[in-house]
């Protein structure tokens, strides 16, 4: 069988099992798995300018916004705008956001660790290995 055919024969099995992975592991969390990415994109980057977060996410600019305004009402972003150029908006995490964020990848951490001990040592091995060589090639094509 050609590659191409495997991996397009492959590609929904992994992506099903892998968002049940996601639910079990992102469960108890406030957050939807959406604003929890764009959290995550405004943390690690220490701000982010609105039309750089929509990028960044592959969304539209209006889906941005509307998911800034949730972030905002949870009080874990804010928004500054540029006086010199009010269309210029970067975003923020609060205190709140940053602390949330620490608590999220503390619990995410744990969820996996559980999921993992139903594994034997070497499944949770060469699980550990096949996600390390999927981020290095996937990376090389971006």
């Amino acid at each position: 069988m050609e590659r191409i055919e495997r991996i397009a024969q492959l590609y929904p099995t992994i992506m099903r099992v892998m968002s049940r992975i996601r639910s079990l592991v992102h469960e108890g969390m406030d957050l939807t798995y959406n604003q929890y990415k764009m959290l995550l994109t405004i943390y690690d980057k220490g701000s982010c300018p609105l039309n750089l977060l929509a990028r960044e996410l592959g969304i539209a600019m209006s889906s941005a916004s509307e998911m800034v305004d949730r972030l905002v009402n949870l009080g874990i972003v804010y928004r500054a705008v540029d006086e010199g150029n009010r269309r210029q908006v970067t975003i923020f995490t609060t205190e709140k956001g940053e602390e949330l964020i620490r608590e999220l990848r503390h619990g995410i951490v744990e969820n996996y660790r559980n999921l993992f001990a139903r594994l034997p040592d070497a499944d949770q091995v060469r699980l550990v290995g096949a996600f390390e060589t999927l981020a290095e090639i996937l990376g090389s094509l971006e």
